[in-house]
């Protein structure tokens, strides 16, 4: 099976926020701290003395603001670098037969075994090969057809093992 295709921005950062919401305690650590937060702001208006109480406030909302960057800014930050790097500019191919997966791009080439990939992921929009826990190929599915797409779930079931829908 042979498939090509660009990546885009887009891609990186759906393949990050697929990566970091992996294990569902993952997904909902981020997603409940931000309301502890705004509890702990509120605690702190009740409980603070009124000198301190502008301290305590400023450093809530620090840590606030880190979060929510955390959360929703690094993800699009690094997928917008990662796409500009000059690697990964232009098309990809990637060919996927028995042993492995043989990748080309502008600027290289490298055959991977299938007992390198740890696992694979697929996503609304993506299968991901990974290598480590958080290093994967990106795969778009808009790149496949309909039987293009189940040949490759088979093929990557009967040699990397199960799926990890994310």
């Amino acid at each position: 099976m042979k498939i090509t295709y660009a990546l885009t921005q887009r891609d990186y950062f759906d393949s990050m926020i697929a990566i970091r919401n992996r294990k569902k305690w993952a997904k909902w650590v981020f997603r409940a701290s931000l309301p502890v937060l705004g509890l702990l702001i509120v605690f702190s208006l009740f409980t603070s003395p009124a000198p301190k109480l502008v301290l305590n406030l400023a450093r809530l909302l620090f840590f606030v603001l880190l979060w929510a960057f955390l959360l929703w800014g690094s993800p699009w930050w690094l997928a917008r670098t990662q796409s500009k790097q000059p690697s990964v500019q232009g098309q990809r191919t990637a060919s996927l037969d028995s042993n492995g997966v043989n990748w080309q791009w502008n600027g290289g080439s490298s055959a991977v075994e299938w007992k390198t990939y740890m696992r694979w992921m697929e996503t609304k929009n993506q299968i991901l090969l990974c290598s480590s826990p958080v290093q994967c190929a990106i795969i778009p599915k808009r790149a496949l057809s309909a039987e293009q797409l189940s040949e490759l779930q088979t093929l990557l079931t009967e040699n990397v093992g199960a799926v990890l829908r994310v």
